[in-house]
């Protein structure tokens, strides 16, 4: 999931086109050189419901809908299927209140599936909500590896700042 939505969309393409876009060659999919419009629909209809995605259609070009269902569009494409790994970057940001709880709930239900998910994020206390074990980086380069349970806000605080760094002991 990048951090830029539209980025990992097309916006000119409908939100049912969007969400076969990884596996649009392949059945149900497709009926062999074409589209199977049926299989698309449902599939398209249950993802929306899933991932409670507010459109007018599933019809809708993705470019008209509020930043909050463009990334329900986008995370419901990328958890389809059996994802081993997820890319998260910034996946709440420009969104309201509302949506970030959906967002974050949802990559939480990811994880309890067993999917491993690589958050990349400014926001502590949605790196706080959501991470197992936490990495500090400043200028590149990681200060330190924290387990979530333990964190010392302070400490993370120094690591950001590039001004402490935990020793190989310390990080687990």
């Amino acid at each position: 999931m990048p951090g830029e939505r539209l980025t990992g969309l097309i916006p000119n393409m409908s939100v049912a086109e969007n969400l076969i876009l990884k596996n649009y060659r392949y059945a149900p999919f497709t009926k062999g050189p074409f589209l199977n419009r049926t299989a698309i629909t449902r599939y398209a209809d249950d993802l929306i419901a899933q991932y409670a995605v507010c459109t007018p259609s599933r019809e809708t070009l993705v470019r008209v809908l509020s930043g909050g269902n463009i990334q329900r569009t986008l995370l419901a494409r990328e958890c389809s299927g059996a994802p081993v790994l997820l890319i998260a970057a910034h996946p709440t940001s420009g969104v309201d209140v509302g949506v970030t709880e959906t967002i974050r709930q949802l990559l939480l239900d990811q994880r309890n599936r067993g999917i491993a998910i690589l958050l990349i994020s400014e926001d502590l206390e949605e790196v706080l909500t959501l991470s197992d074990r936490i990495a500090v980086m400043f200028n590149g380069q990681i200060m330190g590896i924290l387990p979530a349970g333990e964190v010392d806000l302070e400490k993370i605080g120094l690591m950001m700042a590039g001004t402490y760094r935990s020793t190989v002991g310390e990080a687990v």
